[in-house]
């Protein structure tokens, strides 16, 4: 990462502009195949890569050949790849000679003022994990690391000065394991931070000589020192995000996620023989005015924490320099931007594909356990219409997360209509005990009647609470003024908070049919709203 505190620990991320999403993007433990890794605090993000090519001469440019290294799209062991799409799709893929991909597109022509851009985007589950190292055995050959042994451009592990500095940091200890945290240990307190944009080399071998860099070279330098002393280690390229700690929109990207190339980072896997590849991130440290100098945080050493959550791309980070191209006539101005969307922007659903509905949607997707799920893998029905028991059950979901009923808890009523074999009997009994829906004087429930737009509201507001305040509320709509004033109030409650609108400036239309996709918006706005946050994550 290109900064560094000295006075306290780096923390990167956002504030309270995305809390109520992250809280909904948090995973139970769970437990990677090798089960020497503890994985919890799963959350779901998308690395949005976007090479951007302008014409701003006063004539077209001609036979743009453009060649794009891409991310990854393959899982490590902190972090999952969920889906990559690639828009436009390049003339084809192809292994590059030192690893990773490279995505090769033509232009034909960029007219004057055009912009065109190349993007990858690549969804990841991430994870903080832990480490069990009870299961080291030393005597457990290392077959098929060489590569992660030999030295190589930027990673000089046969220097001879850095064997000797390897070496005396480690004279101590033959266990690989604790030698890897004296390296830690020793590389953090050699090299002073210092993020000087004109260097023009990041090799082990001259952050060890000048005794500074930035996250490159503390990577750089712990990896060598690793491969030095026979721990098989590989550098890893991506992002350090807290998701917590910036209060700014400092961090913001035009397009509304987080920017990412403020949180690029790099830093190191190494691997231990009977266990297998831990992380550490050897660029940070604790000043410690008490004892005059400064203190290792042990905390990104064989862990993951969420204020430290390392999102890896690649090996070695895409930037300007490393999109190559040619051209006919003036030249293009070209750009890389890097951007982190806090959920994933990758639908598996076809019918979303550009629907304004999409990203409520995917939100509620997403979430784990899923609040939504699409009529088929591939197809979400987002224009088809909510049923009652549709409703209540997603109402259900959001409370059983954050207010979870007794399991004994049901209405105190019978409704005839409602079979005991029917697949929300449950759901409606239990959406009847917490006062979200109530039958008809008729002693029926409907659950499979299709709910309107002033009944969604209604049901929804009866949750939310507050609808006796929004009662003094003028709503814009002329169709709420007669015959829904039995919804008047809750519809208010929800205009005046920004949740649910009319289809228009002067209509709600609050007996049309609500489709999957409004449902699933105004749930996804309420779980935004600070009504949400105030009344059940606020503690």
């Amino acid at each position: 990462m290109y900064q560094r505190s000295r006075l306290r620990r780096l923390t990167l991320g956002v504030g309270l502009f995305v809390l109520s999403l992250l809280c909904l993007l948090s995973r139970p433990v769970l437990v990677w195949a090798d089960d020497y890794v503890q994985r919890e605090n799963g959350r779901i993000y998308t690395v949005i890569n976007t090479v951007r090519l302008e014409n701003r001469s006063s004539r077209s440019i001609h036979n743009i050949n453009v060649e794009v290294p891409l991310a990854s799209d393959q899982s490590v062991h902190w972090q999952d790849v969920l889906g990559e799409e690639l828009s436009p799709q390049p003339e084809r893929i192809e292994q590059a000679a030192a690893g990773g991909r490279l995505a090769y597109y033509t232009i034909a022509e960029l007219a004057p003022g055009q912009t065109v851009d190349l993007v990858q985007r690549v969804a990841v589950q991430n994870y903080c994990v832990s480490y069990d190292v009870s299961s080291l055995d030393t005597k457990v050959p290392l077959n098929n690391f060489a590569a992660y042994l030999a030295p190589s451009e930027e990673i000089s592990a046969d220097a001879p000065e850095i064997i000797s500095f390897a070496k005396s940091a480690t004279s101590v200890s033959a266990n690989p394991y604790l030698q890897a945290r004296l390296l830690f240990s020793a590389v953090n307190n050699y090299l002073s931070y210092n993020n000087d944009a004109e260097r023009t080399s990041h090799s082990s071998l001259d952050a060890y000589r000048d005794a500074t860099g930035n996250c490159v070279d503390y990577a750089n330098l712990y990896a060598a020192t690793l491969r030095a002393v026979g721990i098989p280690a590989r550098v890893c390229g991506g992002f350090v995000y807290n998701p917590t700690s910036v209060q700014d929109n400092a961090y913001l990207s035009p397009n509304g996620h987080i920017n990412a190339d403020r949180l690029r980072h790099n830093w190191v896997e190494f691997y231990i023989a009977g266990v297998g590849w831990l992380v550490a991130d050897p660029t940070f440290s604790y000043a410690a005015e008490s004892v005059g100098g400064q203190m290792i945080d042990w905390s990104r050493f064989g862990n993951i924490a969420n204020d430290s959550r390392l999102i890896y791309t690649c090996e070695y980070l895409p930037d300007n320099n490393s999109v190559s191209y040619t051209y006919q006539g003036a030249a293009p101005l070209v750009s890389y931007m890097s951007e982190l969307a806090l959920y994933s922007v990758i639908s598996p659903f076809k019918d979303l594909n550009g629907h304004w509905a999409a990203e409520s949607v995917l939100g509620l997707y997403y979430n784990t356990p899923p609040l939504v799920n699409g009529l088929s893998d591939s197809y979400f029905g987002v224009n088809e219409h909510l049923t009652r028991a549709q409703f209540a059950a997603l109402l259900n979901r959001v409370l059983d997360r954050v207010r979870p009923e007794p399991d004994n808890a049901m209405a105190e009523r019978l409704y005839t209509d409602l079979a005991t074999g029917h697949w929300a009997y449950g759901e409606i009994y239990k959406a009847a005990a917490r006062g979200i829906l109530s039958g008809y004087s008729d002693g029926t429930v409907r659950p499979d009647a299709y709910i309107t737009r002033a009944e969604a509201a209604v049901m929804l507001s009866r949750v939310m609470g507050g609808a006796d305040t929004a009662a003094e509320v003028t709503l814009p709509y002329a169709d709420m003024q007669e015959g829904y004033t039995w919804a008047g109030a809750a519809v208010a409650n929800l205009y005046k908070l920004g949740i649910m609108q009319g289809i228009s400036a002067e209509r709600f239309a609050p007996n049309r049919l609500i489709t999957r996709g409004e449902g699933a918006t105004i749930i996804y706005r309420w779980l935004q709203s600070d009504v949400y946050y105030e009344k059940y994550l606020d503690y």
